[in-house]
């Protein structure tokens, strides 16, 4: 069975879905078979950052509809491997991410491919998204606002999966990092960062201009620039490599 990664924030603008975007090509580079789910429904933006989104025809809601199977809705995007299924539109209606359908979906599709779900800001999941994923990667800024809903955010996921008996991992992942930004707004340095949300730091996506100009141009994910070079990393560390934080000093000067 493949990996199933949920990428959630606690608060809008963390950089969860430019993450999302390329965590999950850097995996699919490695040679993995890698399917990207928006459940973000009206507003996800997950197909455009990965410059596929001119190419949608079916969605998410189409195949819990009925109307289409899985594969129909896929679009093939950036590496060999890699595929991303838009959200719903508004003409379908609200579809609860957290729903069966959809944890069915992504049952299914784990079958044959890693699955990334980009999951909706601020939503809280339910015990039946807890069984589903084998992974919370909560992305959050260094702020202390940020840092403390991430931390409300982790502890109601640890709850869930302690309520149920699964062995759901909540990981933290640091994205759009600057320690310029790190330094204005008082977050303190990493390790108050892991100590004040609670959960195992996954990895640093540092703030990249280039795959943020990127991302707005609906360019898909840059494979020179620093947000991939770290997003290896995490890719790597979630596939169960051992692979220090100091191997990109470059960040933390």
């Amino acid at each position: 069975m493949g990996k199933k990664i949920a990428m959630i924030s606690a608060l809008g603008g963390q950089g969860c879905t430019l993450s999302a975007a390329y965590v999950g090509s850097a995996m699919a580079e490695s040679g993995r078979s890698v399917t990207m789910l928006d459940l973000c429904g009206f507003g996800g933006t997950l197909a455009y950052v990965m410059g596929a989104a001119e190419d949608a025809a079916m969605n998410l809601g189409d195949v819990i509809r009925g109307v289409c199977g899985c594969e129909d809705a896929m679009i093939d995007c950036g590496f060999p491997g890699l595929r991303v299924m838009p959200p719903w539109s508004f003409s379908e209606g609200f579809i609860f991410p957290y729903s069966a359908d959809c944890m069915n979906i992504i049952q299914s599709l784990s079958g044959d491919s890693d699955v990334i779900c980009d999951l909706p800001l601020g939503t809280v999941p339910n015990i039946e998204a807890v069984r589903c994923f084998d992974m919370f990667a909560v992305c959050t800024l260094t702020d202390r606002l940020s840092l403390k809903y991430t931390a409300a955010l982790c502890r109601v996921i640890k709850n869930l999966a302690a309520d149920c008996g699964v062995s759901c991992e909540v990981r933290l992942l640091l994205s759009r990092f600057s320690p310029e930004h790190m330094r204005a707004f008082g977050g303190g340095d990493i390790d108050e960062c892991i100590n004040t949300v609670g959960a195992k730091l996954l990895g640093v996506v540092p703030y990249d201009s280039a795959a943020a100009r990127a991302a707005l141009s609906g360019i898909a994910p840059v494979a020179l620039c620093e947000a991939m070079q770290f997003s290896r990393d995490i890719a790597a560390r979630i596939c169960g490599e051992k692979v220090p934080l100091e191997s990109k000093k470059s960040v933390f000067r």
